[in-house]
């Protein structure tokens, strides 16, 4: 019997929104210009998927990059990927069933925000096109501003149940990664539930946090009932 849950955490990126293309395809660019040769899928999954834009920059050039290089860096590689976003404008959008679960959430009074590893810049176009502020308290979501521990670090999570006043262990969190598994469990998250429309399933269904894996948000409501997620 899981405990009563009070507080939902949604990752954003692969999670409320299927964009892992959209971030490789800019990545890909990124190194490819500066290193002269593209992230492997490998370091994808292992060095990119969850983790801020600092973390995956100070691999890409393996050292500690300055303030001012790394805002310049940013800037670049997120222009690409923002770029890929409304060129594919028809794909813009929620995941299947997001809007339901947020509509019940609101009105049964669970507690909920997002915690990304996406900047301000990503975060205020994210709000622009998905109108994210008619369902989140802006100020309540956690994004990566350079100042606090981006996942595997239990950080952002931490973060996230305080802004909302839940307690970790009586919070859900939705994510696509394993870094962001990882920042889960540390953080002490009471459930994780992994979203995956891809053929990653049996390496989720198997992870020993994670609770439960499902393609979309349309199989957690029935008859107005959270009956899976919660």
């Amino acid at each position: 019997m899981y405990k009563k849950i009070k507080g939902v955490i949604f990752d954003f990126n692969g999670t409320l929104f299927f964009d892992s293309d959209k971030h490789e395809e800019a990545w890909i660019k990124f190194s490819t210009e500066v290193r002269a040769n593209p992230l492997t899928p490998a370091e994808m999954s292992a060095k990119v998927h969850g983790r801020t834009n600092k973390s995956i920059l100070e691999y890409v050039f393996q050292k500690e990059i300055s303030d001012g290089l790394l805002s310049e860096h940013i800037l670049k590689k997120e222009n690409y990927y923002r770029q890929s976003c409304i060129k594919d404008k028809k794909n813009l959008k929620f995941v299947k069933g997001a809007t339901e679960l947020f509509d019940f959430l609101l009105g049964n009074q669970i507690k909920m925000t997002i915690a990304t590893a996406s900047e301000i810049t990503n975060l205020n176009f994210f709000n622009k096109e998905f109108g994210l502020d008619q369902w989140f308290n802006f100020n309540n979501i956690v994004y990566d501003d350079g100042r606090t521990e981006g996942k595997p670090a239990p950080d952002m999570f931490l973060k996230a149940a305080k802004l909302i006043e839940v307690k970790p262990s009586e919070c859900l969190v939705f994510e696509d990664s394993e870094s962001g598994i990882a920042a889960a469990k540390n953080a002490g998250i009471g459930r994780i539930i992994i979203i995956d429309p891809s053929n990653e399933r049996s390496k989720f269904q198997n992870h020993p946090d994670v609770d439960m894996v499902i393609e979309d948000f349309t199989k957690g409501l029935r008859n107005n009932k959270l009956v899976k997620f919660v």
